[in-house]
């Protein structure tokens, strides 16, 4: 499950980058000091790398799969490691489903979708031209 976990931590420091506000050029600028989610002193997130509230309330938020898969991780057991995820049928990347029939994560569910709604109508089509 480290896969998992460097797919978080690179999911998260991609995102302290881009849209946190309190970051500049590695730094926490209303602490002044360098950047708790982007440290590299911190190998996983159980170590502490989340100890900056404004980016799990704000921030994180805005990509709701990395999200789940943070508080995921953050609250899961050390005994539990891992368990929940799934491989997604089609991309093949770990992610947590919403229920237990999920097989897609939200990036590919979409397309899946309007992959069989193609399909489906498809079908529909070629049945409405055959004559009865």
């Amino acid at each position: 499950m480290h896969q998992i976990e460097n797919q978080i931590q690179c999911g998260i420091r991609q995102l302290a980058q881009k849209e946190c506000a309190n970051y500049d050029n590695g730094s926490c600028l209303p602490e002044d000091r360098p950047c708790h989610v982007i440290s590299p002193a911190y190998k996983t997130i159980h170590d502490g790398t989340m100890n900056c509230d404004y980016f799990l309330r704000a921030v994180l938020p805005l990509q709701p799969e990395l999200n789940t898969a943070v508080w995921h991780e953050l609250l899961r057991e050390e005994d539990q490691a891992g368990e929940g995820w799934k491989e997604c049928a089609r991309c093949h990347k770990p992610f947590i489903p919403g229920s237990n029939r999920q097989r897609y994560c939200a990036d590919c569910g979409a397309a899946a979708k309007q992959a069989r709604s193609r399909e489906k109508q498809r079908r529909y089509r070629e049945r409405q031209k055959t004559p009865a």
